[in-house]
């Protein structure tokens, strides 16, 4: 028993190390996305599929950049 925990534990971290993203790479509206759908599920205690997770960021992320499109940045 203690040994399946050690291989599921040591397989969890394989994953997890080999699917990092460095952060200066992810765009800022995926970033602001994810924290919004984060405390958007906490607040509901809800916890959706993966999947749905996936498209409530996705959706938001191009909301977002929808907005920051239409934004004049002025110079003074």
């Amino acid at each position: 028993m203690a040994k399946d925990a050690k291989q599921h534990s040591a397989r969890r971290r394989r994953r997890a190390s080999n699917h990092g993203v460095p952060l200066e790479q992810v765009s800022p509206a995926i970033l602001t996305a994810s924290r919004d759908v984060a405390f958007t599920l906490e607040q509901l205690d809800i916890q959706p599929q993966a999947e749905e997770v996936l498209k409530a960021v996705l959706d938001r992320a191009e909301h977002l950049e929808e907005q920051a499109s239409g934004l004049t940045v002025l110079d003074e």
